[in-house]
């Protein structure tokens, strides 16, 4: 039996990077059904510098090993656009998993880094897959680029259940969020409505009787308490996380950054922009009565065959 050879830094199901390295997973065992895949990384998860920045590379050396063996090989995460460096070390024949990143952050050297990977991904003859579409206006060719591999799979949830919150935020930290933004608001909308907070632990300062705060949290219970809420509010730097395409299928409302518009393909009346600079206004938005009326939800997109990819 053939075999396949893959990295992957993070499959923890309980993450952003680590759902979307198991959905390119499972749609590389669609497209190689008569494949075994053996994974290379053998260390335990950890969220240190280690981890997140030097066992790439330690998973690149091992997928040149089996490279210069002859054996078919697959990076399928961590792959930000800024760390250039993974694109210029790996093999050529290296299948990608999806391209993440932000095209919304202002830091100088992220966006020196930024253009490099995306000069870089522009050399490749390769297809490219990304994850949303905030590099969709760096890139013209329509055939070799495939966007929005978050939306794969994606259904809505058609399960009834009883709302008990009226807001759902999920806090992580980490300063490209929002967290200032996030922080006041959470504060501001505790005094008059229930919030559910998942995610990291808030300040300590940041607690009453109407934040409810869990830490840590498995998909299953997650999903739980997203179902179980309202309204969603979304980090600043990408309105098309897990966090929101799970807030989608159980049609909450949500309320995303301005400054990350969703691209014109996508139809809804599910999205809300707020300015993050004006937390004041933003709150007029978030408070509004209609937020709370029971309305049909619909999020129509252009579905693509991600098996091209291959």
């Amino acid at each position: 039996m053939l075999k396949i050879y893959y990295w992957a830094n993070n499959i923890k199901s309980n993450s952003g990077e680590g759902i979307l390295a198991l959905n390119f997973l499972s749609l590389l065992k669609i497209k190689y059904k008569n494949c075994k895949f053996v994974n290379l990384n053998t260390f335990a998860h950890k969220e240190n510098f280690f981890y997140n920045y030097v066992l790439p590379f330690i998973g690149i050396f091992k997928l040149w090993i089996y490279y210069i063996d002859g054996k078919k090989i697959c990076y399928l995460n961590y792959l930000p656009i800024w760390n250039f460096l993974i694109f210029l070390t790996l093999p050529k024949t290296t299948i990608l998993g999806p391209i993440t990143g932000s095209d919304l952050k202002t830091n100088i050297i992220y966006r020196i880094l930024k253009y490099i990977g995306i000069f870089i991904l522009k050399r490749k003859k390769n297809k490219i897959l990304f994850s949303h579409s905030q590099f969709k206006k760096y890139f013209t060719s329509r055939n070799k680029i495939f966007y929005n591999f978050i939306l794969y799979n994606f259904n809505f949830n058609k399960s009834s259940i009883k709302k008990t919150f009226d807001y759902i935020v999920y806090f992580k930290k980490n300063k490209n969020k929002g967290n200032e933004f996030l922080i006041n608001i959470i504060s501001k909308l505790s005094e008059k409505f229930k919030v559910v907070v998942i995610g990291d632990e808030l300040p300590k300062n940041l607690k009453n009787k109407n934040i409810f705060n869990f830490k840590n949290l498995n998909r299953k219970l997650a999903l739980k308490f997203i179902s179980k809420s309202k309204n969603s509010i979304i980090s600043k730097e990408n309105s098309l996380s897990y966090f929101a395409i799970d807030c989608i299928s159980f049609r909450l409302n949500i309320f995303h950054n301005a400054e990350d518009k969703l691209e014109s393909t996508i139809r809804t009346n599910i999205f809300t922009p707020i300015k993050f600079d004006n937390p004041d206004y933003s709150l007029k938005i978030l408070t509004k009565k209609k937020n709370f009326r029971k309305t049909k939800k619909y999020f129509k997109f252009n579905k693509r065959n991600f098996l091209d990819y291959f």
